[in-house]
């Protein structure tokens, strides 16, 4: 994927330039019809999500948790704590995301200071937010 293309995501606009060189070649669009169950809870994590366009639902236990938009990301969770995802995530719209391999998504968390702190603050509000 073009570094250029990612710098237009806030997730990867805070990311230097050369760490977006490095994580490009390991991420992909992809668009998915509205109802596509994107992960699912208490399955193994290998994909971290950055939503370019559309809206969907984090469930858990079949309780809605929150609704993820434009410019949010997940996955982060299984990749860097848990290695099974703690809720389901269901589009609720046609959406374009762009997804990268665990590998890349490691690498990119160790070694940028500004992907490491994005990662970090949003599993510790995930983990801190009451189910609604």
């Amino acid at each position: 994927m073009d570094p250029e293309a990612l710098a237009t995501l806030p997730f990867f606009s805070a990311l230097s330039a050369d760490a977006r060189r490095a994580v490009a070649p390991y991420a992909e669009r992809i668009e998915v019809s509205e109802g596509t169950q994107l992960t699912g809870q208490e399955r193994q994590g290998y994909l971290f999500f950055v939503i370019e366009r559309g809206r969907a639902a984090v469930l858990q236990d079949d309780r809605e948790l929150r609704e993820l938009a434009e410019g949010e990301f997940f996955g982060e969770i299984a990749l860097l704590e848990t290695k099974e995802r703690t809720a389901s995530v269901v589009a609720r719209s046609p959406m374009r995301l762009i997804v990268v391999t665990e590998a890349a998504f490691k690498n990119l968390v160790a070694n940028d200071p500004a992907a490491a702190r994005e990662c970090e603050a949003a599993v510790r509000e995930r983990w801190a937010a009451p189910a609604t």
